[in-house]
């Protein structure tokens, strides 16, 4: 589903939506960048936003590369096929807890 389809005031991207841009819409872009988001920051619904902070998964094909966060223009992700939803998504995780991480087991 495209955020496009969405009711009026849906955030324009949520966890577990894949985003793909070109490397002028996100910060330090080295290339075209298809993510598969994990978290967004809390600010990223303003209505005046022009950045957007992120965290996910770099997506190579299908497979899931490194995770990374990045800042990527809202308008971005108005275009056509920027972001794609998916209907059964899970609710957003949140960030990643560091002390699950380096757990010393």
């Amino acid at each position: 589903m495209a955020p496009d389809d969405q009711p009026p005031g849906a955030p324009l991207v949520a966890a577990w939506d894949v985003i793909s841009i070109g490397c002028q819409d996100w910060l330090n872009g080295d290339g075209p960048l298809r993510l598969r988001v994990l978290h967004v920051r809390h600010d990223a619904n303003h209505p005046n936003i022009e950045w957007i902070h992120l965290l996910g998964y770099r997506l190579h094909g299908e497979a899931e590369g490194q995770m990374m966060m990045v800042t990527v223009r809202a308008s971005a992700l108005r275009g056509p096929g920027a972001v794609t939803r998916r209907d059964d998504r899970p609710a957003d995780p949140g960030p990643p807890d560091a002390e699950s991480h380096h757990s010393g087991a």
